[in-house]
This record gives structure tokens, C-alpha cells and sequence, in this order.
């Protein structure tokens, strides 16, 4: 008898069950069209609210620079339905507004001009959907300042941090290509710009010719004639060479003579194997000044007059000399 009361309310508790779950679905799906027909009811209701679009100016006066920051962006009011905010935003909101600036110059040979927002509103309205409505815009005004372009050609100038391998040099001095080129930019600028540098670039332990293309550091308001440039670094092999020369005497009076200890001096330099033959002792010159002998000093300093361009390390021995002055006959 228990085992058929049991069955008897396990009946009735699963359709019990059944009913709650049947009750909480047809809740459920009433809560969501209640909640479809609410918002679909919201976004048909008309809005006031703001929007923030980025600006792209376009057709610059030729000839000209802008040298001032006009806003990069400028915040609408608008109104418009629901719907409409909803569609526009999701699918323009990063489109920037455009303001054709040679268009609004009252003259061409205008270097400082402000303009009115509300002045160009029909021509912003104009780029918004047809179903908005424009009520203001900020910022109230946009100020344009120019600067004339001028151009001037200056030379490029290499930036180059190496190292060498042992027992190399630089070849030849470092060179670019173009070594020159066509600058256009404010006259402010210009006037005090002696050369474009390239970007800096570093090379290490180099044994050989190296050729790399570079860019030029960016000098804000100008345009260059060229992209980049090629710089060259050529190196060899160097070798030591000792060579010797005769002592020559600067501002001796005529009624004077003058001896050296040594007359002669001994030196030494590192050369290219290249130009290692080409070299001789007239490709030097070496020389004191009489006039040192003014501060009585004990020995006069060598001066190098005349040296190759490209030697290094170059030692003189000894690098002063004793004398002895003595009147003519």
C-alpha cells in the first residue's frame, strides 16, 4: 500500500516540477520582449548629446606652412533619434570631418586667418547623416597661422659611429649620396640651417667596404627633395712608415741665427697600403716659431705644418728641440 502512496506523489512532485520550470520560461521570454519593446521604444525617442570627430584639413594653401596646431578634433552637438545614434556611431563615429582650408581664405596672401565654426556649420552638417540634426560645435573658432615656404640646397651630413678591425683604417673620408640636397620649410628655419643629417648608424669591427642606405632626422616643418641617402665607408689594410725631415724656423729676424739640436726630426705614422708608395718626406713639413723664445722656455715646440689627409697615429721624435742663437756677421 506505502509503495502506491509513493508512486502517487512522486506523480504529482514531477508535475509539479514541470509546471515551475514551464512558469519560469514563460517569464523569462515575457522579460525579454518587454525588455526588446523598451529599448526599441527608447531608440525612438529623439536625443541631444555629444560627439567627438577628428579633423582632416585638407587642400593647405600652396607656398604656404602651417606653422600653428589647429585642433585635431572639435566636439558636435547634435540631435537625432535613437536609431539614428545607434547606427551613425557604430558605423561613422571615427570618419573625420574635413575643412578645405584654401576655401575659406578671404586672400591668398593670408598668413594668420581665424575662422568661426559657425560660419562653416551648413558645410559640417553637410558630411553628418541627413536624419541629425547639428545644434553647435566646439571649439567657437579655428586659427590658421602660415609661414612662407622657402627652399635652400644644404649639404648632408653623415652620422656614422664605427670601429675597425685591427690593423684597418678609413680608406677614404666617409661620403653620402646625394651629399646635397633641396630643403623647403620656413624662412625662420632656413636661415640658421647649415646641413640634414642623417639618421645615425652604427657599424663594428669593419674590414671591408660598406655601403647602407639611411634616412635624414627629421627637421619638423620641412620637406626634403629626397627620401634617404647611401652612406659609404671604405677601409683597408694600414701599415707603419718612419720617415724623416728638416726642422724649418719661423719669424727669425734677419740679424739672427739660430740652431737646432737635432735639426732634423725622426717620425713615424700609420698609412693605407694603398697610398703607402705615394708618400715621401717633402709630403711633410715641420717648423718651431722664434717668436716662443719671448717666455725663454728651455726647448721649442715642433709644429706640424703639412701632413697627407689620410695618415694616423702620427709620432714625432723627438716632439721639441734645444737651440742656440746667435747673431750674423
Amino acid at each position: 500500500m506505502s509503495g502506491i502512496i509513493d508512486k502517487i506523489v512522486n506523480f504529482f512532485k514531477s508535475h509539479h516540477d514541470l509546471h515551475i520550470k514551464r512558469n519560469v520560461i514563460t517569464y523569462g521570454v515575457c522579460l525579454i520582449i518587454a525588455t526588446v519593446l523598451w529599448f526599441l521604444n527608447t531608440l525612438n525617442k529623439e536625443y541631444t548629446t555629444e560627439l567627438t570627430y577628428p579633423i582632416r584639413y585638407t587642400d593647405l594653401p600652396k607656398g604656404k606652412l602651417l606653422v600653428s596646431e589647429p585642433p585635431k578634433n572639435m566636439t558636435l552637438e547634435i540631435r537625432a533619434h535613437g536609431f539614428t545614434l545607434l547606427r551613425y556611431s557604430i558605423g561613422t563615429s571615427f570618419l573625420p570631418i574635413a575643412i578645405n582650408v584654401s576655401s575659406l581664405l578671404e586672400r591668398k596672401d593670408m598668413l594668420e586667418y581665424t575662422i568661426s565654426t559657425v560660419d562653416i556649420k551648413e558645410r559640417i552638417s553637410a558630411q553628418l547623416n541627413s536624419d541629425i540634426k547639428l545644434i553647435n560645435i566646439k571649439p567657437e573658432t579655428i586659427t590658421f597661422q602660415f609661414s612662407q615656404f622657402g627652399s635652400k640646397k644644404v649639404p648632408v651630413i653623415p652620422r656614422v659611429d664605427y670601429t675597425l678591425k685591427r690593423q684597418y683604417m678609413l680608406k677614404n673620408d666617409i661620403s653620402v649620396t646625394p651629399d646635397h640636397v633641396d630643403i623647403s620649410g620656413p624662412a625662420t628655419i632656413l636661415d640658421t640651417l647649415k646641413g640634414v643629417y642623417t639618421t645615425p648608424l652604427k657599424l663594428k669591427d669593419l674590414s671591408k667596404e660598406v655601403t647602407k642606405s639611411v634616412s635624414f632626422e627629421e627637421i619638423p616643418g620641412t620637406q626634403i627633395s629626397e627620401s634617404g641617402a647611401k652612406v659609404k665607408v671604405e677601409v683597408e689594410r694600414f701599415t707603419e712608415a718612419k720617415k724623416k725631415a728638416t726642422i724649418k724656423v719661423k719669424n727669425l729676424p734677419d740679424s739672427l741665427l739660430i740652431r737646432l739640436f737635432p735639426q732634423n726630426i725622426d717620425f713615424t705614422f700609420d698609412i693605407g697600403l694603398s697610398r703607402y708608395e705615394s708618400v715621401s718626406d717633402t709630403s711633410f713639413s715641420f717648423s718651431v716659431d722664434y717668436d716662443q723664445i719671448a717666455s725663454n722656455p728651455a726647448a721649442l715646440k715642433i709644429s706640424v705644418d703639412k701632413q697627407p689627409a689620410h695618415i694616423k697615429s702620427l709620432v714625432l721624435m723627438p716632439e721639441s728641440v734645444e737651440y742656440l742663437i746667435e747673431k750674423k756677421k
